[in-house]
């Protein structure tokens, strides 16, 4: 049979060349730690300045509290989209869309909507 070493306490001397392979896998740890180290500060520095740039709201953007449409109009549809508030209604005219400035409540612009 075979003679298994079973004396694992005494610590022999490594080869240059283990030595060399061992120097070589611990610079290349310490590079591979590094980089992602580095990875991971550039996401949290991104979280961070999302974080601190963002916009003040939508109750900034929109701060109307009601519009102004004709009398006996019906309403069919609304977007809000880039501080902008559209609606379209139905109203005795005729349908039409009006578009609406979504910080101060000012009409901007009326479109009628016609058959062809």
């Amino acid at each position: 049979m075979t003679d298994p070493q079973t004396n694992f306490d005494k610590d022999e001397p490594l080869s240059p060349e283990a030595e060399a392979v061992m120097a070589k896998a611990r610079r290349r740890a310490g590079l591979s730690m590094l980089v992602m180290m580095v990875g991971f500060m550039a996401v949290v520095l991104v979280v961070v300045y999302r974080l601190a740039t963002m916009g003040g709201g939508v109750a900034e953007q929109y701060a109307l509290e009601a519009i102004a449409l004709p009398a006996g109009a019906q309403v069919i549809s609304t977007q809000v989209q880039d501080g902008l508030v559209t609606v379209t209604y139905d109203g005795e005219a005729g349908q039409a869309i009006r578009i609406y400035d979504g910080a101060n409540g000012e009409l901007l612009r009326e479109i009628a909507v016609i058959a062809e």
